[in-house]
């Protein structure tokens, strides 16, 4: 599975959930390496506690970065919030281009104003710096304050016409942005939520739930980073909207019910493992390793369905059937993960589609199993293993996976010189019961 490492530009507050300490664990729940680059540290959050003390790490920003350069560290991708001046801004503009590679996203919390009005602590040219700063993102998420002040349009209370909401997000589109997730609004009174547009694909919606009393801190930090996990887990807007919404309203309720003070942000902590569960059950496809014996069983299912087809008039059924048994069963597999192979399961909803396993040898990664079911054949799975076998080969310090694959079988030689696989040798190998597999050896550098 790709590994997918995100940083987090946020304040840090020891005590009090919003910023880092609702980034970190949340989208961290979704298994992302959430890591953090702090730009302030406060004793508490400033939602309702006095006397808190507040420690400014701008200057610690810019070596920070250089450091990381050093290690030629790279983001799939960020997720900022706040931010307290324009020179942070500046900074974090500038971690984008140095950090980034060609697939990393972007995702923007303009995190400035809420009620139409600025935070205390910014002046009034502030928004434009924020507007600079979405303008290099892919997906940002303002509350429709935020939106308003970067638009220089005059913000109006709630609740809102569709048409006039839609009319909002449209004038988004000038950022060149490719998501906006505008929070917040409300359609009519008793009703709030969150309104989409994914400009790419013209997906549009929105996520309302009741409104529920009173004013909770942190919920928007719950959200964004609910959204960003979920998006970064490959869910489709509308879904990450949904999951995002759901762990934020269902935070919302179990603090509100249980009478908890309201200055220590909102129980999110318990709503994870639903967050999870929806996440996973959103992900269209799924790569994670095969470790249980009920695992190991569905391999075992898809070996001999895809083994019977694959080798079909190359070798003589009998052979097939004594190469699973010998191979791919249970036990077989079991013992071969004790000799430090690793299987993977690819399922599509939910649906087993296919598996790999490899180890490491002396010549590499050597791919010892890439088989896909024929009815997702064709949908990229066999590409997606292999990008995550070139990553796990460089991870490891090998140069180059190989493999062996039968003479005969030119379906399967094509699609691996598709991938960037040549013929280094053959090899004639003695499997027992008079079989023998006659074979190429191949070999891609990384």
């Amino acid at each position: 599975m790709k590994h997918e490492r995100i940083l987090a530009v946020h304040d840090i507050s020891c005590v009090g959930r919003c910023s880092l300490t609702v980034a970190l664990p949340i989208v961290s729940s979704v298994g992302i390496e959430c890591s953090g680059l702090p730009t302030a540290v406060l004793s508490t959050h400033t939602g309702g506690f006095t006397g808190y003390t507040y420690r400014d790490l701008t200057e610690d920003m810019v070596p920070i970065d250089e450091h990381w350069r050093t290690l030629d560290i790279k983001f799939d991708a960020f997720y900022t919030g706040f931010l307290g001046s324009f020179e942070q801004i500046d900074i974090v503009s500038r971690l984008f281009d140095d950090l980034s590679h060609e697939g990393t996203t972007i995702y923007v919390d303009p995190v400035m104003a809420d009620g139409g009005k600025l935070y205390p602590v910014f002046g009034p040219d502030f928004p434009k710096g924020m507007r600079r700063l979405c303008e290099k993102a892919d997906v940002i998420m303002p509350n429709l304050t935020e939106l308003c002040l970067m638009l220089d349009e005059e913000w109006i209370p709630g609740p809102y016409t569709h048409e006039y909401v839609d009319s909002m997000i449209e004038k988004a589109r000038g950022f060149g942005v490719s998501k906006v997730v505008l929070t917040g609004i409300s359609f009519e009174e008793g009703q709030v939520g969150a309104v989409y547009r994914d400009f790419e694909t013209c997906e549009t919606g929105s996520v309302m739930r009741a409104e529920i009393p009173g004013y909770y801190h942190g919920t928007g930090d719950v959200f964004g980073s609910a959204l960003v996990g979920a998006c970064e887990c490959g869910l489709p807007l509308s879904k990450a909207v949904e999951a995002a919404v759901n762990l934020t309203v269902s935070s919302i309720i179990r603090t509100y019910e249980s009478g908890e003070d309201v200055r220590y942000g909102v129980n999110f902590e318990i709503g994870l493992r639903d967050y999870i569960a929806e996440v996973d059950a959103g992900r269209p496809v799924k790569v994670r390793p095969a470790v249980s014996d009920w695992d190991l069983s569905i391999v075992e299912d898809i070996a001999r369905e895809v083994w019977t087809e694959a080798y079909e008039g190359v070798v003589p059924r009998a052979q097939t059937d004594y190469m699973v048994e010998k191979f791919q069963t249970v036990p077989a597999l079991r013992e071969q993960i004790s000799r430090g192979y690793t299987y993977l399961l690819v399922t599509v909803d939910g649906t087993p589609a296919g598996y790999c396993g490899y180890v490491p040898d002396d010549r590499g990664l050597f791919l010892s199993k890439i088989y896909i079911r024929k009815e997702f054949r064709g949908t990229g799975l066999s590409s997606r293993l292999f990008d995550i076998l070139r990553v796990t080969a460089r991870t490891m310090g090998k140069d180059r996976v190989h493999l062996t694959v039968n003479r005969d079988n030119a379906r399967a030689i094509a699609v691996y010189e598709h991938e960037g696989f040549s013929v280094s040798g053959t090899a004639d190998t003695d499997i027992g019961e008079g079989f023998v597999m006659n074979d190429y050896l191949m070999e891609m550098r990384v």
